[in-house]
């Protein structure tokens, strides 16, 4: 399939499909069902749904929601979406009814029997629709949280006509997620001002493209017209096509009407790019812009410029996707190395744990075969994903799905121990400081994404099988060295100095242990950390008091082991 065909043979498959209509007759029957509300002004302030399950072995569930309109942003109240929030991105908004009109349905609606594995539509017809897309945020994340993936099926979220839901933040909260922004279809009917009711101004064709209107859009979008259909998910290109429909003030046609006629129209649509000798990408933005009017309601120049812009988006689009299906890929191969270096782990318990037994020589043949293998993968890892690291930074982690981001820290705490291990075997020659002289920055980049990513860290209640710090075995060998330094003069200054800054490792310490975050093999004997406590109580004698002394005197530790 050439690059120009993605977004149009999906929006020709879809309008093909009896989807649309019958998402739309949903709604239909929704609107028709609903009483006759109270307006203040033009506007009801109300919204209604109703549950379709079809009786057949799909076991399809339609949810639809009835319309309304308001044009107020609120960015207040919004607990239920609290997920959506990170270090990078950590606040957004949403249109002011449209989360009333969904958190006076909410009781109503988290008792509604959701099955992950059968396919589920949730649809509504203007305002309805934000409410629908609000519904669908909020049960990707109750609902489907935490599931098996194999037996999935994601919610599809078919909008008709809807108004756009929030600002830029609640765009880059959900485009940041793709399987969440992959859920969302919105059918937007050519001359129907309500898409583009928010947008400001509106007047003219020219205000729009340049427009700084706070709402934004995500998902895909799927414009039609009497001749055609044309399929952007680009939110630039939304933004300025929703003005332009918006500004011509002409009555709209109806909804089912339209996408019934164009059901053969589409297929005969596909055949008409022999005519033309063009770069296929220009002839596909083209073709779409001509299917729903575009080049009718603007000048040549307007059109050209337009085209180019859109070209250039593409191209950058598809250059992300090819990016990511490599990642994929190469992801398959890193799954089976990383259960290698796995097994590995659980093999060297009996020898003072991962770090120790990696950082010692072999004592057979079967232990060197089994670390020659390990720095294979090591190596093989470390190049995959210091190659990924590097194409991500020109984006600042923007092009890492979260899933990737999160391989590739499940990575860094798997095999940066490894790297530490490496780089204090020279520490008789003066090697120390890792962090300033032997850290790899996709170490750094990957945890400072993740971090960026994660709004609050996750609260654990017991403990983990990787070091959730991927340096602290480096803080280890650091605390080592000083403990070493000590002089028998306890009140020499030199002493006072390295005990304030052992202090400090026993408090990162004990904070590790309270957050669960260590993993219990540091308390192995053999272990480089229980080689330091020998050596430290010592100094510090019988008498010495502290949350560490009385934890390791109480042996509080074999509890985790």
């Amino acid at each position: 399939m050439n690059q120009f065909t993605y977004e149009q043979e999906l929006g020709n498959h879809l309008v093909c499909s009896d989807l649309l209509s019958s998402c739309w007759a949903y709604n239909r029957k929704v609107n028709e069902e609903t009483p006759q509300v109270v307006n203040l002004g033009l506007l009801p302030q109300t919204v209604r749904y109703k549950r379709f399950d079809a009786q057949d072995s799909r076991g399809l569930a339609v949810i639809a929601f009835s319309s309304c309109i308001s044009i107020d942003l609120h960015d207040l109240d919004l607990k239920h979406f609290d997920f959506l929030s990170t270090n990078s991105n950590p606040s957004f908004s949403i249109n002011n009814l449209a989360i009333q009109l969904f958190h006076s349905l909410l009781a109503q609606l988290s008792q509604e029997k959701i099955d992950t594995t059968k396919p589920l539509i949730i649809t509504g017809h203007s305002l309805g629709g934000s409410v629908a897309s609000l519904f669908t945020i909020w049960l990707l994340n109750n609902s489907y949280k935490k599931i098996e993936y194999r037996k999935t099926k994601y919610p599809i979220c078919l909008t008709f006509g809807s108004p756009l839901l929030g600002n830029e933040g609640l765009q880059k909260a959900i485009s940041a997620r793709p399987s969440l922004d992959s859920c969302f279809v919105h059918v937007v009917l050519k001359h129907d001002p309500v898409p583009g009711l928010f947008l400001l101004p509106h007047n003219t064709i020219d205000s729009v493209s340049n427009s700084t209107s706070q709402y934004k859009s995500f998902g895909l979008y799927l414009f039609c017209s009497e001749s055609g259909v044309a399929c952007f998910s680009e939110p630039e290109f939304v933004l300025e096509i929703l003005g332009i429909f918006s500004s011509q003030n002409r009555p709209f046609g109806d909804y089912g009407l339209v996408l019934e006629g164009l059901k053969g129209k589409a297929i005969v649509k596909g055949t008409r790019l022999a005519g033309f000798d063009n770069d296929p990408l220009c002839t596909g933005i083209t073709l779409q812009l001509q299917a729903i009017g575009i080049h009718d309601m603007q000048t040549q120049l307007q059109n050209n410029v337009m085209i180019r812009r859109i070209e250039t988006k593409q191209k950058e689009f598809f250059e992300r996707k090819a990016y990511q299906v490599g990642l994929d890929e190469s992801l398959k191969k890193m799954k089976t190395e990383m259960a290698y270096m796995e097994w590995y782990k659980k093999t060297t318990r009996t020898r003072g744990g991962y770090y120790d037994t990696y950082k010692s020589s072999t004592r057979n043949r079967d232990e060197t075969v089994s670390k020659a293998k390990l720095v294979k993968y090591q190596r093989s890892l470390t190049k995959c994903w210091a190659n990924a690291v590097y194409e991500a930074k020109r984006t600042d982690g923007k092009s890492f799905p979260f899933r990737l981001l999160m391989a590739g820290n499940n990575y860094r705490r798997m095999v940066e121990p490894l790297d530490i291990a490496e780089y204090y075997k020279g520490y008789k020659q003066g090697q120390k400081d890792y962090w300033a002289g032997g850290r790899s920055e996709h170490y750094i980049l990957l945890e400072k994404w993740l971090n960026e990513m994660q709004s609050t860290p996750s609260q654990r209640t017991k403990s983990c099988s990787f070091n959730e710090d991927s340096c602290f075995w480096a803080h280890v060998e650091e605390a080592l060295m000083l403990v070493k330094m000590l002089s028998n003069e306890e009140s020499s200054p030199e002493n006072e100095e390295l005990f304030r800054k052992l202090n400090k490792f026993e408090e990162y310490f004990m904070g590790s242990i309270d957050k669960h975050i260590v993993d219990p093999e540091i308390f192995l004997e053999g272990s480089s950390f229980k080689l330091w406590w020998s050596l430290y109580s010592d100094k510090k004698g019988d008498s010495y008091k502290s949350p560490l002394a009385n934890y390791m005197r109480a042996r509080s530790y074999e509890a985790l082991l």
